[in-house]
């Protein structure tokens, strides 16, 4: 039968999600010469819990821990190049600010998703095997949308019943970066749940922030940092 398209090629790695774990392994991969990577993800583009990004709230560590600045300086990846590029490196400066804004993360993070190579948005992953025969990993994947990439080593496997693109291509190494999903506590999900029931996960605060504000009576349930950002 021969050897299956793209096996004589595979991926060094394949990442799985891409979150702030992955963006950063797959931002720290491409300054190594040689390394061939590729990351999916579902979703269309990268957003970091928007419901979240209250104005004001910071994230907890300085800006240094970034996405690569810790462990390449030189990277064209750190957020002081983020700066540079929107020409506010002289304003970060001079206000003497460690901690930055979640939003201003965020929008750090998308800089760089948009700009990475090797980033594959709207690619659900639907399986992944290990081949005994070519000990690779085999990874099949749905294109849910926008145009066509260039990701590596795919193989195309016709379409699915709603005429989306299906893909498969070859690792050997695979990095789960799928995140977590929002946990509400059991007795509280047939609230959550309920239409019009004033109930909800703290992932979707943004979205409900002006009727909240306007009942006049909240209480918030967990003293996280998401907790106390919701409070305050």
């Amino acid at each position: 039968a021969g050897t299956a398209p793209g096996v004589d090629r595979p991926l060094d790695l394949a990442g799985i999600g891409i979150g702030p774990f992955n963006l950063s392994l797959a931002a720290l991969a491409h300054g190594v010469p040689a390394l061939r990577t590729a990351c999916y993800e579902q979703r269309p583009a990268f957003h970091w819990h928007p419901g979240l990004l209250i104005d004001g709230a910071t994230i907890q560590v300085p800006f240094l821990a970034d996405l690569v600045t810790l462990a390449d300086p030189g990277s064209p990846w750190t957020f002081l190049q983020y700066l540079k590029a929107h020409e506010r490196l002289f304003p970060f400066y001079v206000a003497e600010r460690f901690h930055i804004e979640r939003a201003e993360y965020d929008a750090y993070c998308r800089w760089v998703s948009e700009q990475l190579p090797g980033l594959h948005f709207d690619h659900r992953v639907d399986a992944v095997r290990w081949d005994h025969e070519y000990e690779l990993f085999e990874i099949d994947f749905t294109r849910l949308g926008g145009p066509a990439d260039d990701a590596p080593a795919p193989r195309p496997t016709g379409a699915d019943e709603d005429g989306r693109a299906l893909g498969r291509a070859y690792a050997r190494n695979i990095v789960l970066g799928v995140g977590t999903e929002p946990y509400v506590p059991e007795p509280l999900r047939p609230l959550a749940d309920a239409p019009n029931v004033p109930v909800l996960h703290s992932c979707d605060y943004l979205e409900h922030r002006e009727r909240l504000l306007a009942t006049g009576h909240v209480t918030v349930v967990g003293s996280g940092q998401s907790g106390a950002e919701v409070f305050l």
